[in-house]
């Protein structure tokens, strides 16, 4: 079984977990959406880099809950950004 490819929306959303500050937020009515310094990922498109190894989930902080690159998602990072 081959490995996915990532699409243009989630090689983006890898580019902005790359400096490991992004986080979404566990507060009652908060979006589901993921907050990065430079942008958002949806919700959607965290589900499928969480599905596919390329990300994962850290033990709640506070009110926010990050979300931190594996090395399969840093391997399809342009190599400027591994």
């Amino acid at each position: 079984m081959s490995t996915p490819k990532p699409t243009k929306a989630q090689r983006n959303a890898l580019a902005l977990l790359a400096d490991g500050d992004a986080y979404r937020s566990t507060r009652a009515f908060a979006s589901a959406d993921v907050h990065a310094p430079d942008g958002r990922i949806t919700a959607a498109t965290t589900t499928v880099l969480v599905r596919n190894g390329w990300t994962t989930w850290r033990t709640e902080v506070g009110l926010r809950k990050p979300l931190l690159l594996t090395d399969s998602g840093r391997s399809h990072l342009p190599a400027d950004q591994k």
